[in-house]
């Protein structure tokens, strides 16, 4: 259990008599009062149920009991699954982490190896907070931790241990369950309601007593990740993915291209809607975190130097119709940089796609030959045109396990140049100098042949 500290209720009690009665609203009354941050689950193709249903199904709860307990005008809670269609996804979720009044992580595994949660808790971090009323003990914050799957202590990132996140008011099974067991057991129903009945009253408490002041509309794509530095304990290779997205912003599109599936950045391109209206940038990430990576990710920027890590590019065809990325991703292709993964999707039926489809393939192919290449031996369905979002979920495990062996090729350590490796032999010193120089230098040529 994490060391009892002042950033989760500015040191204040949570008992009956302590609660703060809300008074006049404050500040930004249409701003969500709280942030849920959490860790999406990956989908498992069967397309069945919404993997993320009890998460749902938890935020509801608190919105309920934050509307009969704050006089609040605004939207009671906010989560990225609640957006409406057609609202930009970075853009609202930057703008609801700049005016709310308290941030909601939901502490599980899976949330501190997302890069994307990182992101959130930094920049709802970089807000500067103060007591309403001056005076008051402790340090001011407005992180109010919620624990949806026991995580090990030796796992919390050095970000967060300061935290304070078990409460003796929500319970013990709370605190050897977490919300999720208590939730899916039918036995545990009234420990979840009394749970979740505290985890409203102690986010109510904070929001009332703590002013956290409003930022500017934040980016969340260079957002620092808080977590970058937790050990990746659940990670196969130790390694990060860097995802980048090629693709056009709304207000630089193709003329002529339907400015629909585009937002403020490359990452917000939508190339499957209105199937899936989340940016395929983020559905990626998701994907990779089941693969147990932490994803990178960013718009495509080829003078950013090699990735510390496997790559993959997400390529909007219509990228190429613009002649700067065009030769960006032309000098992409002919730098000397570790194989890359590539992802082409297409959606086919896109209004824009009929005339264009051909001479774009074709493009893709004369502007990337080398990745282009690679990308068909890896997974040829990955770069003949990806038309949907069930083929993109199963075409991009295919991807990156392919290009993370072949990095794990590049970065196996060498013997340096000139240098054999000496073999163990069973015989004396003077068996073994008695051996030709010849020999000796036959195998170390050997050596130098099996090198990649």
């Amino acid at each position: 259990m994490s060391t009892p500290a002042g950033p989760a209720n500015g040191g204040r009690g949570t008992g009956s008599g302590d609660r703060v009665v809300p008074t006049e609203p404050w500040g930004d009354v249409t701003a969500p009062f709280f942030f849920l941050s959490y860790a999406r689950m990956p989908q498992d193709g069967s397309g069945a149920t919404n993997p993320d249903l009890w998460v749902h199904r938890l935020f509801h709860d608190l919105c309920d009991h934050i509307r009969n307990m704050t006089a609040h005008s605004g939207a009671p809670g906010f989560m990225d699954g609640t957006m409406r269609v057609g609202q930009i996804w970075s853009s609202e979720l930057g703008g609801s982490l700049a005016r709310c009044r308290v941030f909601v992580p939901l502490y599980s595994p899976r949330y501190f190896i997302s890069a994307w949660c990182g992101k959130e808790w930094s920049a709802f971090g970089s807000r500067a907070a103060h007591h309403r009323v001056a005076g008051q003990p402790g340090t001011p914050s407005g992180v109010v931790p919620a624990l949806w799957a026991p995580v090990p202590d030796h796992r919390l990132p050095e970000s967060v241990k300061g935290v304070q996140y078990m409460h003796p008011e929500l319970g013990q099974r709370y605190r050897e369950f977490g919300l999720y067991g208590l939730a899916k057991l039918r036995a545990f129903r009234s420990d979840y309601e009394k749970a979740v009945l505290h985890l409203a009253r102690r986010i109510v408490d904070v929001g009332e007593s703590i002013v956290v002041e409003h930022a500017e509309r934040i980016q969340l794509e260079t957002a620092h990740d808080a977590f970058a530095a937790a050990p990746a304990a659940s990670s196969t290779t130790g390694r990060t993915l860097r995802i980048s997205v090629a693709a056009p912003s709304r207000d630089r599109l193709p003329e002529g291209r339907t400015p629909v599936y585009y937002g403020p950045s490359a990452v917000d391109w939508q190339p499957y809607h209105p199937e899936s209206d989340r940016p395929l940038a983020q559905v990626a990430a998701d994907i990779a975190e089941g693969l147990q990576f932490r994803p990178d990710v960013r718009e495509f920027d080829h003078t950013s130097g090699p990735a510390d890590g496997p790559e993959v590019v997400l390529l909007d065809r219509w990228a190429l119709r613009d002649p700067e990325q065009c030769a960006a991703l032309a000098e992409f292709d002919a730098g000397d940089l570790p194989p890359t993964g590539l992802v082409v999707p297409w959606n086919e039926n896109d209004p824009d796609s009929d005339e264009a489809e051909y001479a774009l393939a074709a493009q893709v192919e004369a502007t990337l030959p080398h990745r282009f290449r690679l990308g068909r031996q890896a997974c040829r369905p990955a770069v003949r045109g990806v038309p949907d979002q069930q083929s993109f979920d199963n075409v991009l495990p295919a991807v990156v396990h392919w290009v993370e062996g072949e990095y794990r090729k590049r970065a196996q350590p060498r013997p340096p140049a000139g240098q054999g490796t000496e073999r163990f032999r069973l015989c004396g010193k003077d068996d073994q100098d008695s051996r030709s120089q010849e020999h000796s230098r036959n195998a170390e040529e050997g050596n130098r042949d099996e090198q990649p």
